[in-house]
């Protein structure tokens, strides 16, 4: 056997994101189904690989022979004449955004004053170059806490607990808002308020600066974190 395939429905080309940072994949689409090859022919398939949802695994011989795991008879033969593509330029890497432009300034003006009560912080604002290079040598087990956005000025917004020992600007949770640590609303009430005002979904991420500006970070901008997301971001600023 030279190497194994994966099968997969047209509708889960999404699912190939998840092991676009693995070397040496191929993909072609035909028929309604996706082809996946460059799998090495034994041994345990890499775990995101396993986590794919695939119609049926095959080993493929020098002729073209296709074998159903686990099976000595082959049950067919891989299709002539698929377009192979790498996997990278089949599922191109689609950049998290967040602190996208204010979706409109509210029609009163907002204000932000030093507070004296001390919140804890669920987010943080810092630089790309510094995350990365957390990222890169954190425990899982940190990672695994967090969720982030990158703005594409370089910003990055941090989101879980416990919070990176990161350089940057900590943020702490009022009524669903984000505000910097150490400031509140000048009216108490406002929160509720601007929450229901300005929010566009459910999920959105209302962030607020200390000069009361404010940016709304759409919920499919705010993204899981591994370490492969993280350098892949990296790579797409150029860095």
């Amino acid at each position: 056997m030279t190497e194994r395939v994966l099968v997969l429905a047209t509708a889960d080309r999404e699912a190939l994101g998840r092991v676009r940072q693995l070397p040496g994949l191929q993909v072609a689409e035909a028929a309604g189904q996706l082809w996946l090859r460059g799998l090495p022919a034994t041994g345990e398939l890499p775990l995101p690989v396993r986590g794919l949802p695939a119609l049926a695994v095959y080993a493929l011989d020098a002729d073209g022979r296709l074998f159903p795991a686990g099976q000595r008879t082959p049950t067919g033969r891989l299709p002539v004449g698929l377009a192979w593509q790498p996997i990278r330029a089949f599922v191109p890497l689609e950049l998290p955004t967040a602190a996208l432009p204010a979706q409109g300034a509210p029609a009163y003006r907002v204000q932000l004053r030093a507070s004296v009560r001390a919140e804890a912080g669920v987010g943080l604002l810092t630089t790309l170059a510094a995350w990365h290079a957390y990222a890169e040598t954190a425990p899982e087990i940190r990672l695994r806490a967090l969720r982030f956005a990158v703005a594409a000025d370089g910003r990055v917004l941090l989101l879980g607990t416990p919070l990176p020992p990161l350089p940057g600007q900590e943020l702490w949770l009022h009524a669903g808002l984000l505000l910097p640590a150490g400031f509140d609303f000048e009216a108490p009430l406002l929160a509720p308020l601007l929450r229901e005002k300005l929010q566009t979904a459910a999920d959105d991420v209302l962030l607020f600066a200390a000069d009361g500006s404010w940016e709304c970070v759409p919920a499919s901008a705010v993204l899981p974190v591994t370490r492969s997301a993280v350098r892949l971001t990296m790579e797409g600023f150029g860095a």
